[in-house]
């Protein structure tokens, strides 16, 4: 063969590979299926007398292993590999699938930023004479593999750029919705001050505060935490906070009529999928008695002007766990001027520091007591302060509210 032939089949073959990179190029910016772009990639390398080929790439999970995306020519369904430079790179050049070894000729990894982002395996359907296919094209094959898994890496992030930015545009609308739904004032009168603390777990929390006036002059304090994140808790809590006000609107308001009614609408709501811990309590600066139901809530802490605090665990499981409440228990105090409540979500005390070790209920009524002469507002900050110190570099875990309550 002359050397002008030769040059111009060189010529010939290099124009055809250039065209195979452009066409895949463009089925990419197509958006073309990943099972097409495999197809087109089979297409191209059996076209220039590849006979056997396994491609290799590694799942999404990192700890998956290495899936094979498209393979031919060879008689075995090819194995998931768990380490693929270990099972590639061994000198019998062969991977056990169905417990029968697979042999190939070539493997080569396929780069991209100094990373190993695919494995090829190559041979051939018969020996022959000349070079192989696999051996002659070995660069042509690694950069079109290059380009459709370098494509098919970054489609998927993009796609998950998209899903997290969509994720995080949700949770900033529930978060709006969260923040709504506290109120931005609290009614303090010669009764009773209030002090509250509010922090977000990210964008959005589930829990919710509220202290409301009722027209006999009772005053109504709850604080609730909804499981989940994202709208379905923020809708879910919205409408448990228009239907709690709807009810205290009423002279008339039994707090276990209450509470069971309020338990059949979180159910209706969220089918048993969602539900609400809620602490409840009505004071009636009259007779001084403060009547409660703890619906599976991080028990609030009392402490009384003198003496021992105490935790209100009285009530029933939490709102929509079950479609009816066999059992509401109603706890009853008596207050005394200058008694305390301090009502939380379980932001508060189940955080854990560095060492595993959460605040815990113990160390917030200590220092509680230790300073239940100050105001509600210095309280609060006393414990955000002690709970920081605590925190120390570990992330918080959860949302964290905190109202407060001091009987004048």
């Amino acid at each position: 063969m002359s050397a002008e032939l030769r040059n111009r089949k060189r010529l010939e073959r290099l124009r055809q590979q250039a065209d195979a990179l452009l066409a895949l190029t463009q089925a990419i910016n197509r958006n073309v299926e990943d099972a097409e772009l495999f197809g087109s990639y089979r297409e191209v390398l059996e076209s220039m007398g590849v006979g056997k080929l396994a491609l290799f790439c590694l799942g999404e999970n990192v700890n998956a292993g290495w899936d094979c995306m498209v393979s031919w020519g060879y008689p075995k369904a090819l194995p998931r590999l768990s380490d693929a430079e270990s099972a590639l790179s061994g000198k019998s050049h062969a991977i056990v699938a169905d417990d029968t070894e697979v042999e190939f000729d070539l493997a080569i990894p396929v780069e991209h930023d100094a990373e190993v982002i695919a494995y090829v395996i190559m041979g051939d359907r018969e020996e022959g004479r000349g070079m192989s296919p696999s051996v002659r094209y070995v660069r042509f094959i690694t950069t079109l593999t290059n380009v459709l898994v370098v494509a098919l890496r970054n489609r998927a992030m993009a796609a998950e750029r998209i899903r997290t930015a969509g994720l995080e545009r949700e949770l900033a609308l529930a978060g709006e919705m969260q923040t709504m739904l506290l109120p931005r004032v609290l009614p303090d009168d010669d009764h009773r001050s209030f002090a509250a603390r509010y922090r977000p777990h990210y964008h959005v929390g589930g829990d919710y505060y509220d202290a409301v006036k009722m027209p006999d002059g009772r005053m109504a304090i709850a604080i609730a935490d909804v499981s989940g994140k994202g709208m379905p808790a923020a809708f879910l809590m919205s409408n448990f906070q228009a239907h709690l006000h709807a009810m205290l609107d009423r002279d008339d308001v039994d707090l276990e009529t209450m509470v069971r009614q309020l338990n059949e609408r979180v159910f209706s709501s969220a089918g048993g999928e969602r539900f609400i811990t809620f602490f409840f309590a009505l004071h009636n600066p009259s007779s001084g008695t403060l009547e409660y139901v703890n619906c599976g809530h991080n028990p609030p802490l009392f402490i009384p002007a003198k003496g021992p605090g105490l935790f209100l665990g009285e009530g029933c499981p939490g709102l929509g766990m079950l479609d009816f409440l066999p059992l509401v228990g109603v706890g009853s105090l008596h207050v005394q001027k200058g008694a305390t409540l301090v009502c939380f979500t379980d932001g508060l005390v189940e955080q854990e520091n560095s060492q595993s070790e959460a605040y815990g209920e113990h160390r917030l009524q200590t220092l509680v007591e230790s300073e239940r002469e100050s105001g509600v507002e210095a309280l609060n900050a006393s414990i955000i302060i002690d709970w920081e110190q605590h925190r120390g570099v570990a992330d918080p875990a959860d949302d964290t509210a905190l109202l407060t309550t001091r009987f004048d």
